[in-house]
C-alpha cells in the first residue's frame, strides 16, 4: 500500500473542503518544503528522515502517515497520523466489547506492552481486513475469553486519540450466553465479574485507567443497557 493509493481509495481522509488544517497535495510544493527542511535538519544534526512526507511506516497492523499540512496562520510542517491497516482495507479499525451476564460485567486483567503494566479492561482487539465490526466483536470475545454472545448492541464509535489516531473504534455491549477459557497467550489473567456499582467505584478510584473500557461503560450506561 502506498501513500498515493491510500489517498485515492480514501479521499475523505485527504479532503480539504472544510479543513482548518489543510493537506498540501502539490508534489512541487512538498519538494520545496522538504528541501528546506533537510537543510535545517542537517544544520541541527537531526535525522534526514524527519523530512519524509508520505507513508513512513508500513506495519502489518498499522500505517503511519506524515502529511505536509498548512495551519490557519500559514505555517507548514509535517504532521503524523496513524491508521489501523484493517480500517483502510475494508474492515473495522478495532472493536471493544463490554460483556454482561446475570447482571454482572466481565473485567479481565491485561498486561500491556506499551505501558509495561497490567490494566483492568474489557475484551478488545484490532479489526480484520474486510470483516465488519459486529462479526469481529463476537470473534474477539470468543478468542479472548471463550465467550458465546446471546445478544449484542452497537454502542457507536470512539476515537482514542484525536490528535494522533484516525481510527474509529467500534464499541459494543454483549449479553453473554456463556464464558469459557481465557487465552493466556494474549497476556490475559484474573477475570472478575463485577456489578455496575463496583465498576463505577473502580473507575472513580483509578483502578480502571483504560479509556476504551471507560468509554464503553459510559455509552452502555447512558443508553440504559446497564
Amino acid at each position: 500500500m502506498s501513500y498515493s493509493a491510500i489517498s485515492k481509495s480514501h479521499p475523505r481522509l485527504f479532503d480539504n473542503g472544510n479543513a482548518l488544517i489543510s493537506i498540501i497535495n502539490d508534489d512541487s510544493e512538498v519538494s520545496i518544503w522538504r528541501e528546506k527542511r533537510l537543510i535545517d535538519l542537517q544544520k541541527r544534526g537531526m535525522p534526514s528522515t524527519w523530512a519524509d512526507i508520505g507513508l513512513i511506516l508500513d506495519d502489518p497492523s498499522l500505517l503511519v502517515l506524515r502529511d505536509l499540512v498548512e495551519f490557519p496562520n500559514g505555517y507548514r510542517n509535517g504532521y503524523i497520523r496513524i491508521y489501523n491497516r484493517a480500517y483502510l482495507e475494508g474492515g473495522a479499525a478495532g472493536v471493544v466489547v463490554l460483556p454482561e451476564k446475570d447482571g454482572k460485567l466481565l473485567l479481565i486483567q491485561h498486561y500491556r506492552h506499551a505501558t509495561r503494566m497490567r490494566h483492568w479492561e474489557i475484551p478488545r482487539g484490532f479489526g480484520e481486513s474486510g470483516v465488519d465490526a459486529e462479526t469481529q466483536a463476537k470473534a474477539e470475545v470468543k478468542e479472548e475469553v471463550g465467550g458465546e454472545v446471546a445478544e449484542i448492541f452497537d454502542l457507536g464509535i470512539v476515537y482514542n486519540n484525536t490528535g494522533l489516531e484516525g481510527n474509529p473504534i467500534n464499541l459494543f455491549f454483549a449479553r453473554m450466553a456463556s464464558v469459557g477459557e481465557m487465552d493466556i497467550q494474549e497476556g490475559i489473567e484474573n477475570p472478575i465479574w463485577v456489578s455496575v456499582a463496583e465498576l463505577e467505584k473502580m473507575i472513580a478510584d483509578g483502578e480502571i485507567t483504560d479509556g476504551f473500557t471507560i468509554a464503553a461503560y459510559t455509552k452502555a450506561k447512558l443508553k440504559g443497557l446497564i
